[in-house]
């Protein structure tokens, strides 16, 4: 998540006052909440009151690489290629802003099962009952679509883009399914 968001401070083509106004929005979203709040803080709160211990704080969440230290291959692969498609396309974006809605329902969805008050956290509750990422996902189409009929010629690595930012997303969820699979294979002490 940190990936994208940090990501989208970059992205191309929204560079006429009307195109930047609605990225900015976007940004207000997700790094403008009231009070000086962020997802990030708010899902770091969400986190540390199931009792995780996060081994980053979240000052430490900037550099891309430096993040990438910390991930198994399939997410820093991710992590990576989102610093570097963000830059030159929207088609990346537009992938991992339509898919958002889901995996984040499937994420609280699965915490849930063992924490559910994780639900009613302010960062799952917020994005859900505003639709947050409804909203981000019809942008990013609706701003693409802008951008595509003023520059035609973006179309093939636009599309490109998003194939490879959703094959990329394919392997961290794969990633966290092995990891599901093998604590479902372990023998729980009686």
């Amino acid at each position: 998540m940190h990936a994208t968001r940090a990501a989208v401070y970059y992205l191309p083509h929204l560079d006429s006052p009307a195109l930047r106004q609605r990225k900015l929005q976007i940004f207000n979203d997700d790094d403008g909440l009231p009070g000086g709040d962020t997802h990030h803080y708010q899902l770091t709160r969400a986190f540390r009151n199931v009792g995780a211990k996060l081994l980053l704080d979240d000052d430490e969440f900037g550099a891309p690489e430096e993040l990438c230290r910390h991930l198994d291959p399939e997410t820093a692969h991710f992590v990576r290629l989102a610093q570097k498609l963000y830059s030159r396309s929207l088609g990346p974006w537009c992938a991992v802003e339509v898919m958002s809605v889901d995996w984040m329902t499937a994420l609280a969805q699965s915490l849930s099962v063992h924490f559910p008050e994780i639900v009613h956290e302010p960062y799952f509750e917020d994005c859900f009952s505003q639709h947050v990422e409804e909203r981000h996902a019809d942008e990013s189409l609706n701003v693409t679509q802008m951008v595509m009929r003023k520059h035609p010629e973006l179309l093939t690595e636009t599309m490109l883009d998003a194939k490879m930012m959703a094959e990329a997303l394919d392997g961290v969820w794969n990633n966290l399914d092995r990891v599901v699979q093998s604590v479902r294979r372990r023998p729980y002490p009686l």
